[in-house]
């Protein structure tokens, strides 16, 4: 990459955390969609912050912010669901 090139944050997620996947099992495009913004983490629980300004989201029993990951795999309160 070129000196002072901005990065795409969409390569980077997808290139270096996430590995390929495909979608062959999943013939309906809204399911499509929605598992890609979850592997993405870009849900509006977790984004809407960024679109009205308001503050960040943070998780109330771990005081981290609010991401997709946390939720699903990280937050002890919600290993059960």
């Amino acid at each position: 990459m070129a000196k002072g090139a901005a990065t795409s944050k969409m390569g980077e997620i997808t290139t270096s955390t996430i590995p390929q996947w495909t979608y062959s099992h999943v013939r309906d495009r809204r399911a499509q969609t929605l598992l890609a913004r979850l592997r993405k983490g870009h849900t509006y629980l977790t984004q809407r912050y960024l679109l009205t300004r308001d503050p960040q989201p943070y998780c109330d029993d771990c005081l981290v912010p609010v991401t997709v990951r946390h939720l699903l795999v990280e937050c002890p309160s919600l290993i059960e669901l």
